[in-house]
């Protein structure tokens, strides 16, 4: 009986391939899970401006300079320029808040539609009626008198930068000449508010 012959180097080139083979596989393996790939994208929003302004409840309901018996006026006061007592005694009632709806500081701009007209269409020449403002706070003294300026038929700031949730507290004081006729008159005073550094506009 004839003996087979082990072929060892076979045996030996087999077990070196089969170990190729594995480490080939083990590192594959390595390859996948240490190595990564990665892109990247912008997320974008725009939030707009959204401005919210609210009159105070006596001067949403007018500004009153009362009855008149005796000729020339000079700063006559608008019934609300003294009357509060908070935050401070003798501060004024007339204010502009900036709502907590908006997202942002205002510019508040004022402006009246007309002279004082009577109903017989006498005339208060609009330089005579007068506003002074101060943000955030009222007392004795703010808003001056020293300090006011005449309101005009074209918007013009009266007040800037005023953040959400603050106010911007006004007076108001008008000049009669001697001479002018008897009657009520009146015009419309508005407010608008503005993102700050924006132009009032019309």
């Amino acid at each position: 009986m004839s003996k087979k012959r082990i072929n060892w180097f076979a045996i030996i080139l087999i077990l070196i391939i089969i170990a190729a083979l594995i480490l080939l596989f083990f590192q594959n393996v390595n390859a996948i899970t240490g190595h990564a790939t990665s892109q990247s994208t912008v997320s974008n929003v725009t939030i707009q401006y959204y401005l919210s302004i609210s009159l105070c409840s006596n001067l949403s309901s007018g500004i009153w300079f009362g009855d008149v018996s005796s000729l020339p006026a000079t700063d006559l006061n608008g019934s609300h320029n003294y009357d509060n007592t908070y935050p401070t005694l003798n501060g004024s009632t007339y204010c502009v808040n900036i709502s907590t709806d908006g997202n942002s500081a205002v510019d508040v701009c004022i402006k009246a539609d007309d002279h004082l007209r009577s109903p017989a269409n006498d005339v208060i020449g609009l330089n005579n009626e007068t506003y002074s403002n101060f943000t955030w706070t009222t007392n004795m003294t703010h808003p001056l008198l020293g300090s006011q300026s005449a309101i005009t038929t074209s918007y013009a700031k009266s007040s800037v930068n005023v953040g959400v949730g603050n106010w911007s507290y006004y007076r108001f004081w008008l000049d009669i000449p001697v001479a002018q006729p008897s009657g009520t008159y009146n015009n419309t005073v508005s407010f608008k508010g503005v993102t700050t550094s924006s132009a009032c506009g019309s």
